[in-house]
């Protein structure tokens, strides 16, 4: 629903940039020659920048997206190396870790499936607690012994560094201004492109259709790459699926 939406909305925003600007064309009309050229060029200008905006915003945009996989990827192998660590301590505490870890990777699978978003926030909830947990059974199960904390804890470390890392990558996303930027300068270009075809009175619909959906779909699928989740595009979580499945 929200991505049929955002598309809607961009398409909307592409028509009555261009509707606007060729009401203003239609009523200043013919100038001369001189303005003609520099509306020409104002245009391939403003339509050159549109065009360096919406590469710069989806090459960031596809390099977050990449990212926010390898993190799950990562974090996957941090979860089935500290759940394999967890056999060289001794009963209880072995137990103890591994059902914690079971329990953390099993709540890590819900949360990247993003087909609840109303469980985020309570899953996200439960990260210390169980963090708390883990922490300490793997302590209590090395205590006194400096070789076996350094085979076990540093896992558990990463586990725990990783949630950290992981919440700032799926929160990084292209700063608002530059993206109000981006879509004031696509509206602009558009406007323009009206302003152009109401000077002469005469509309290009084909033609202006096809820049007004193009640009929309290029609008559209940059927004959705920086917010997966949301839209079409999503992060898979695969890898830790396939994790929790080998831990048995």
């Amino acid at each position: 629903m929200t991505e049929i939406l955002l598309v809607l909305g961009l398409i909307g925003g592409v028509l009555a940039a261009h509707e606007l600007g060729f009401w203003l064309g239609s009523r200043i009309g013919s100038a001369d020659d001189a303005f003609g050229r520099q509306l020409g060029l104002v245009r391939t200008s403003t339509a050159a920048l549109v065009a360096f905006l919406i590469g710069f915003a989806f090459s960031g945009a596809a390099s977050r997206f990449i990212d926010r996989l390898d993190i799950i990827v990562t974090e996957a192998n941090a979860l089935g190396t500290a759940y394999l660590r967890a056999d060289a301590i001794a009963e209880p505490h072995r137990s103890e870790l591994r059902a914690v870890l079971r329990e953390y990777t099993a709540d890590r699978v819900q949360l990247l499936s993003g087909e609840r978003r109303d469980q985020i926030e309570p899953l996200l909830a439960k990260v210390g607690g169980l963090h708390e947990r883990m922490w300490q059974s793997a302590i209590a199960g090395t205590q006194n012994n400096a070789a076996l904390m350094m085979v076990v804890l540093p896992p558990i470390n990463e586990v725990i560094d990783l949630h950290s890392t992981h919440l700032a990558m799926a929160r990084r996303h292209l700063p608002w201004p530059i993206m109000a930027v981006l879509l004031g300068t696509a509206a602009v270009g558009v406007g323009l492109m009206g302003f152009g075809n109401g000077r002469v009175r005469r509309r290009f619909s084909l033609l202006d259709s096809v820049y007004g959906v193009v640009l929309a779909v290029a609008l559209w699928m940059t927004i959705d790459l920086d917010y997966p989740g949301i839209g079409i595009l999503r992060l898979t979580n695969l890898p830790v699926v396939e994790t929790l499945a080998a831990m048995k």
